[in-house]
């Protein structure tokens, strides 16, 4: 809960207000792809995961939370936000961002705001009815998928978006190398510093998987696409990249993420025509046999005495008993919790109670599940889970709808968005996404990618027909 603030520390929150707010908005009308950029090198580089710390320290996510009801990036993203309706009121001709989704963003930003209103006629304060543990970071990763659609729109868009994944997850990824190698691995390790187990991880935060596997499957798909020309260095320094990247999440012993990746190779071995299937299976399957190899060695073997798949499923497994003796017993103890609140939920502000002794992993905080789905019903109720899941639909039949027109790097940018959202499915289903501010601005930047791509691609269709038009004439 944010503390009161004095009267002096009001008066300088006004104060650097009204002197940064008018900056951010300048800076997006003029220069969009500027503020996106900083945004997606800030979720690119730095953690955001403190869980498995021996002491917990503030970082760049949480700066300006305990002066303002946001932190400072969630301030600057808002803004952000604001000045793009303005933009584009003042430009109703412009292109359309994102228009299947359009409808349930705002049906969503409606339910989030009688959630207020209710909360406030119930004595909730603002700051907790509007916290992380809700449901705002929904909105965060809407308002941040049409920020990034509006940026890129330009002819180089394109190959700047790709090299600017590649280059900072390849930094990234040799960050969390030389910690892993030369050092004692990432501080936030739950594994060594709560359950005792000997091992070094490279990166814990899911978000740093995820970009570790966006940044593999964009090498992959350029090493093994037909229509790609490559040299023989930039085909050696993109498997470089794609080996380093799978090493990444390898070693990070996180089942959702290899189970993501999976996933990902999966559907781009669906994607590739011909005689290169064989090729890349041949590939995938050695990378994903590797991964497995080192899972198991390294931290399932502490799981259980079966084999590997086993291990993976080993605390969701029938043979471990009852609901209780389960990973879903927190679900299970949510449901139990509801009373009669399945439509719209416990609010922003709910939680639930349980066994603290079966969840005594939770501390004192029961205002959150480990399901991205099944949080938004604890917060929201079916009417919120409606509304996601038909936003995460749009999207996917967005992709599938046009995905057939696309090729080049637009259809890279395509694949690769909704390769991104697939990596997201385990954590939505049994991780807590919704809760982490990077998480989810991560999966908005992944819903944006296929919408930037076939933005793209009638950008070269209308430059191709006027040029057409113009030898013409």
């Amino acid at each position: 809960m944010t503390p009161s603030l004095t009267s002096a520390e009001v008066y300088t929150n006004l104060v650097v207000s009204l002197f940064v707010i008018p900056i951010i908005f300048g800076i997006f009308i003029k220069a969009p792809k500027l503020i996106v950029l900083g945004f997606i090198g800030v979720l690119f580089m730095f953690s955001d995961s403190t869980w498995g710390e021996l002491k917990t320290q503030s970082n760049i996510y949480s700066r300006g939370a305990g002066m303002f009801y946001f932190s400072l990036l969630n301030l600057i993203l808002l803004t952000s936000g604001v000045a793009a309706v303005l933009k584009r009121l003042a430009n109703p001709q412009g292109p359309q961002l994102a228009p299947p989704i359009t409808k349930y963003f705002l049906a969503f930003a409606f339910l989030l705001f009688a959630h207020v209103v209710i909360g406030l006629m119930e004595g909730i304060e603002l700051n907790v009815i509007l916290g992380y543990n809700g449901v705002i970071n929904v909105l965060n990763m809407l308002v941040f998928m049409y920020l990034v659609i509006m940026a890129f729109d330009g002819r180089k868009d394109s190959w700047n978006l790709l090299m600017t994944i590649l280059v900072l997850a390849a930094i990234r990824a040799a960050f969390g190398a030389v910690r892993f190698f030369l050092f004692d691995g990432d501080t936030a390790n739950p594994y060594r510093n709560f359950e005792g187990l000997d091992i070094k991880i490279f990166f814990f935060d899911i978000s740093d998987n995820f970009v570790a596997s966006l940044a593999a499957f964009c090498a992959a798909w350029m090493l093994t696409s037909p229509g790609v020309r490559l040299s023989a260095l930039k085909r050696i320094l993109l498997m470089g990249v794609l080996i380093l990247e799978v090493a990444a999440v390898a070693l990070s012993f996180r089942r959702s993420s290899l189970i993501g990746l999976a996933l990902m190779f999966g559907f781009l071995f669906l994607s590739i025509p011909g005689r290169r299937k064989f090729l890349f299976a041949l590939l995938a399957a050695a990378l994903l046999s590797a991964v497995a190899v080192v899972f198991f060695e390294h931290r399932l073997q502490f799981n259980t005495s079966g084999g590997i798949l086993e291990s993976i499923i080993y605390d969701i497994s029938p043979t471990r008993g009852g609901i209780k003796n389960s990973r879903f017993y927190e679900l299970y103890a949510a449901a139990q919790s509801m009373d009669g609140n399945w439509l719209f939920g416990r609010g922003t502000w709910g939680t639930f109670t349980g066994d603290r002794e079966l969840l005594s992993y939770h501390g004192d905080d029961f205002s959150f599940v480990h399901s991205g789905f099944g949080h938004i019903v604890l917060k929201t109720g079916i009417v919120g889970l409606m509304l996601f899941t038909c936003i995460l639909a749009a999207y996917v039949s967005f992709y599938f709808k046009h995905r057939k027109y696309l090729a080049g790097d637009p259809r890279l940018i395509a694949d690769a968005g909704f390769a991104g959202f697939l990596f997201w499915v385990p954590t939505l289903l049994i991780g807590t996404p919704i809760i982490e501010f990077r998480t989810m601005l991560l999966l908005g930047f992944t819903m944006a990618m296929p919408f930037i791509a076939v933005g793209l691609h009638n950008y070269q269709v209308r430059q191709y027909v006027a040029r057409a038009q113009y030898a013409a004439a």
